[in-house]
């Protein structure tokens, strides 16, 4: 751990190229990728490095270039498989298994529909199955006389709780300062400083703040941002339907019911997801699953899971992040100063990524304005 850090008393400054705020993986890209770049990081976290109990930790996350009409993101995919390609080679080992992903058609303009016409716009290679072979991919949804089903590209589960401890401990073995439980309770933007909780002050030429649903108390322009919680459930399926599972594609969406799900492949369990159990909630409220919140979340898959009855929950998973109705990334900040806000459940698949382009925008080679339009997919 470099000299600067040590014993710092009480209100004292010391310099840092770049100080971090938040260790989950935008804050670990970004060191990731300010180390290529031969820069002096430090990263703080409230928590452990990995923090468990952070929102980027979990057993898996998707990444799909399904995504709807936003053509920005779609795009966006390709060069976020590049950039996960990279950490792969860092890591020396993959922590991504190819699946594939699907959106089944329930309706005429739903999500299903939206996709095709993005992957048509930007000549994407894809499949349109008809009822019957979406039927026999995935013989554990119900199927109506409209149905069709899109894939295309790669897709599946990111292990996120590997990758996450895979890039803290590549940072750390580089030499990357690392502070855990030093929870930054007030930034100086213009002056590039954090002041922690103990009341130190840390100073450096570039703040990047990656805090996620805490963001808020830290960076003015995000402080109205809602803060969401949303629970996933890990479930045993039925027997009849465990092959399919083991072998199917990731759903995104079925039609647009809000629901997903990732197959428990590579030593995890499968997994259920549904927007419309998420909810505002203060992130210091804690991750305990609440009575019934298991039933909860299965009854959104009623409608299309056949013997929804006969899944057996294993647990639920409690995290937070900041989400407004526009869905779009956000980035801000000035020459001393950047922060990541408005990162949705999404923002996991595009982490190395962005963690790339905040140190493209330090550098200078490509500005704050284009990378605040990049980051909203426009």
């Amino acid at each position: 751990m470099p000299d600067w850090i040590i014993g710092l008393d009480a209100g004292e400054a010391r310099l840092a190229r770049i100080i971090i705020v938040g260790a989950g993986i935008v804050g670990l890209s970004t060191a990731r990728a300010a180390l290529a770049h031969d820069h002096d990081v430090l990263i703080l976290d409230a928590g452990a490095i990995p923090n468990q109990d952070g929102a980027s930790w979990d057993s898996h996350r998707m990444i799909r270039q399904h995504y709807g009409d936003a053509i920005g993101y779609t795009r966006m995919v390709a060069d976020a498989f590049v950039s996960w390609d990279g950490v792969w080679a860092d890591l020396g080992e993959m922590h991504f298994v190819d699946t594939g992903a699907i959106a089944i058609a329930e309706t005429p303009g739903d999500y299903a529909h939206r996709t095709l016409d993005s992957f048509k716009h930007l000549g994407l290679p894809h499949d349109v199955l008809d009822a019957a072979e979406t039927a026999r991919l995935c013989p554990q949804y119900v199927l109506n006389a409209q149905s069709w089903s899109l894939t295309g590209g790669r897709g599946g589960p990111l292990f996120a709780d590997r990758i996450v401890a895979g890039l803290a401990r590549y940072l750390a073995e580089a030499g990357t300062a690392l502070m855990p439980n030093s929870r930054v309770v007030a930034l100086n933007h213009g002056a590039a400083s954090v002041t922690l909780a103990d009341g130190r002050t840390i100073a450096g030429d570039v703040v990047v703040l990656a805090a996620g649903a805490w963001g808020g108390r830290l960076w003015e322009g995000f402080a109205d941002l809602p803060v969401m919680r949303q629970a996933l459930l890990y479930v045993d399926p039925p027997a009849s339907y465990a092959a399919a599972w083991a072998t199917g594609p990731a759903l995104v969406a079925y039609g647009d019911r809000g629901g997903y799900t990732l197959p428990g492949v590579g030593g995890t369990d499968l997994k259920f997801g549904h927007g419309g159990h998420r909810r505002p909630a203060n992130p210091d409220t804690g991750l305990d699953s609440l009575d019934g919140e298991a039933d909860a979340i299965l009854a959104g898959f009623a409608g299309y899971l056949r013997d929804v009855d006969q899944y057996r929950p294993l647990r639920v998973r409690v995290g937070y992040y900041v989400m407004d109705a526009s869905r779009r990334f956000q980035i801000e900040g000035n020459a001393r100063t950047i922060a990541i806000g408005n990162c949705d459940g999404q923002m996991f698949k595009f982490g190395p990524l962005v963690g790339e382009r905040i140190v493209a925008a330090i550098e200078g080679t490509i500005s704050m304005t284009d990378l605040s339009a990049w980051a909203a997919g426009r």
